[in-house]
């Protein structure tokens, strides 16, 4: 069955991360632009979340997993190879209703992370819900290739134009109707871009 897409302001959030290799670090760098309070607790942990810590991106509590660390968390995401513990973790987080997401652990997540596009405030979020996600990453490569490079420049006009326009059929065939024309226009001026 697939998975319903549901974007979340992760603003303030307080996200607990266990582990600290590669995996770890591309999670962790997959959320930073989200607005999360990152906590990682990990007993190794990778050059690049060294860096994070220092530069105060995130919180590192170098040891292994207590069940005390999920207290107020929002999310959690176990980005390690040890099965039993991303079993326990599962567990421990579905009878508080924490959001959990074992790396490459299907059963033992309650979400998972799709392919992401971000650019700006545009987020768009692709998923084979598990089951193949290289291929998520290749329709993911597809779509970036189409969109515009001006896209940020693009929503932040339409946002404004749609700020100015009280709400109603009227804003809504404007909207469109420009949204239409400025992905098709080039950045330059130019001739359409064909898509």
């Amino acid at each position: 069955m697939p998975l319903f897409p549901l974007f979340v302001d992760l603003k303030g959030k307080e996200i607990l991360v266990v582990g600290g290799g590669k995996i770890a670090t591309r999670k962790v760098e997959k959320l930073l632009p989200f607005g999360g309070k990152i906590t990682v607790v990990a007993p190794k942990i990778s050059p690049e979340l060294k860096k994070l810590s220092k530069e105060g991106k995130i919180k590192i509590k170098r040891r292994r997993f207590l069940t005390g660390d999920l207290k107020n968390k929002d999310l959690v995401v176990v980005a390690t190879d040890d099965i039993n513990l991303q079993r326990k973790i599962f567990k421990l987080c579905s009878k508080k209703r924490i959001p959990v997401n074992s790396v490459d652990s299907p059963d033992y997540c309650s979400f998972i992370f799709g392919s992401l596009i971000v650019r700006g405030d545009l987020v768009i979020g692709i998923t084979t819900s598990s089951k193949a996600p290289a291929l998520s990453k290749e329709i993911r490569k597809l779509i970036e290739k189409h969109l515009p490079p001006n896209v940020e420049e693009i929503l932040n006009h339409l946002y404004e134009v749609r700020k100015k326009y009280p709400k109603g059929r009227k804003r809504q065939k404007l909207l469109t109707q420009m949204a239409k024309e400025l992905i098709n226009k080039k950045p330059d001026g130019g001739k359409d871009r064909e898509v």
